[in-house]
């Protein structure tokens, strides 16, 4: 196949063309072409008439553009005709993997966001395709799919609306704007702030999310806590740096970063030997289909799949960086370990507020403890140690008086390790809500509304749909970590309510402020199961 540089003006429109090419469609083709230019030529017969590539010649000459890259094909009459309607049908056939579509934009929106558009998608169909998209689950093949089947349903109306104050348990949960309702509280009212808050990475699809908490934020939590009062606050590894300068501008002082490890993210490479191949348009040898952690499951922007097709490197440069990538496994999320200054001495101000301390020996990380970083034979190697008897280091109390232990007395680290949540940690509570179609996949059905995916197994539907709950367990370690007993702890950005559960699991009071009320209602379900318990 020969590629040519010819003249737009020798070239003619198939008059036979049953392609529309609307204005949307042209606008797309030609953002393409100013941002990639033409990466591919279009094929015309030996009379100069374009046989697949009639969108792209309108475009190129609505830009105003003089020269196009062809390649000549001997098809002529049916053939040529049946040739072209076959170049159209063949890519209507394929299906989008929605979940790592959804993933891939995120990408590229997050690298620039004028990528999304180029790539030819509008914001509002980028946030519709985020509406099935899950952080932690392995993404699906969805090639057999029938999208005109595809029936979604409805939100329900949220049960909680905005404005209104719940009270479950020790726990309140405020639904609304938290730098509003922040500054409604009185200064020093707080104990500590433990928060999960956007990421600013563009994930979920809502103006929020696109940016970090900025000095409204910070300057809100500083006043609200208590002289010596710690904050935590999670961020993503990209842009917990922009959280940590809005903090420290405010005047809180950076104390450490914790960092929770939990090994269960996906891998988000670009294969590098693959894309020399690809640069050298060099075809590669087809191994089958492949498991595992090579750096071929990932498509051309990185985007994880646990089943790939897997390739031979073909030229001598894809062959030498074989196995490279660009990108690491991620397996940690940090959270920002911040003190509002204190009131002289940290003993003097603990006397007076209660505040400046962290509670060590009651976050102790001993045996049978998930964080567990020891011998697990049996020997601790506290034996001997003051406070260690009878397989347990003795921690002090909880917030309400009970005794609480530890197995093995390891002094807490920055670094915590628990797993994600399980779907049943997840789900637990929200049983008697409305359900919604588990968010990693996009569903379809028959007709039915019997909604399958594409091994024919029902899918999954989930009465939390929240994309980044929390362990409780890990919650509750970090509560207790920084809250003296029987305090008050702040979280602005409740999500799904997971540090008002460890709160009351502790013995603390938490003021938690969410502003969509559709979560607040995944909070009440989960808070209500637990304080009915």
């Amino acid at each position: 196949m020969q590629v040519e540089n010819v003249q737009l003006e020798t070239l003619l429109h198939d008059p036979a063309n049953v392609r529309q090419h609307d204005v949307r469609n042209l606008d797309a083709i030609k953002a393409s072409l100013k941002r990639f230019g033409q990466q591919k030529p279009i094929v015309v017969d030996g009379d100069g008439i374009v046989v697949a590539g009639n969108g792209t010649l309108a475009a190129f000459r609505e830009l105003g553009w003089s020269q196009i890259d062809i390649v000549r094909t001997e098809l002529k009459g049916a053939e040529a005709i049946a040739y072209a309607i076959a170049d159209n049908r063949t890519a209507e056939l394929a299906n989008w993997d929605d979940s790592a579509l959804a993933q891939t934009l995120t990408a590229l929106r997050s690298e620039d966001p004028s990528l999304l558009q180029d790539a030819g998608f509008l914001e509002d169909e980028f946030a519709k395709l985020l509406d099935f998209e899950d952080d932690d689950a392995p993404q699906q093949d969805f090639a057999n799919r029938d999208f005109e089947d595809d029936v979604l349903p409805e939100a329900p109306e949220p049960i909680t609306q905005p404005g209104d104050v719940i009270e479950l348990g020790n726990q309140r949960l405020i639904c609304g704007d938290c730098i509003e309702e922040m500054r409604k509280m009185p200064d020093s009212s707080v104990d500590a702030v433990v928060t999960d808050p956007p990421y600013g990475l563009g994930f979920m699809g809502k103006d929020w999310d696109c940016s970090v908490p900025g000095s409204d934020f910070a300057n809100e939590a500083l006043r609200v806590l208590k002289p010596g009062g710690h904050l935590i606050a999670f961020a993503a590894t990209r842009t917990v740096h922009r959280l940590a300068v809005a903090l420290e501008d405010s005047g809180f002082e950076i104390r450490d970063m914790i960092g929770w490890l939990q090994w269960q993210g996906f891998p988000k490479s670009v294969d590098v030997s693959k894309k020399i191949d690809e640069a050298a348009g060099a075809e590669r040898e087809a191994l089958g289909r492949a498991k595992g952690a090579g750096t071929s499951n990932t498509n051309s922007l990185g985007v994880y799949s646990p089943e790939y097709n897997d390739t031979k490197p073909e030229i001598d440069d894809a062959k030498t960086w074989s196995g490279w990538g660009t990108a690491l496994k991620p397996a940690q999320e940090p959270a920002l370990l911040c003190r509002k200054p204190l009131q002289g001495t940290v003993s003097e101000n603990v006397l007076k507020w209660g505040t400046g301390a962290l509670n060590i020996d009651g976050c102790r990380i001993g045996q049978g403890d998930p964080a567990w970083p020891g011998p697990s034979d049996g020997d601790s190697g506290w034996e001997g140690r003051a406070g260690f008897t009878g397989g347990e280091w003795v921690s002090g109390l909880t917030s309400g008086g009970e005794a609480r232990t530890q197995q093995g007395g390891r002094w807490p680290a920055n670094i915590y390790y628990c797993p994600k949540p399980t779907r049943s940690e997840r789900d637990e509570g929200c049983e008697e809500l409305p359900k919604r179609i588990k968010r990693n996949k996009l569903p379809s059905h028959n007709g039915t509304g019997n909604f399958r995916s594409v091994d024919k197994k029902p899918l999954p539907e989930v009465g939390n749909f929240h994309p980044t709950v929390k362990p409780v367990h890990l919650t509750r370690w970090l509560v207790r970590l920084i809250t003296p007993p029987g305090g008050i702890v702040l979280e602005p950005f409740a999500g799904s309510g997971t540090t008002l559960l460890a709160s009351e699991r502790e013995g603390f009071t938490c003021v938690g402020i969410e502003r969509e009320p559709s979560y607040c209602d995944i909070v009440r379900a989960r808070l209500d199961k637990l304080v009915g318990s």
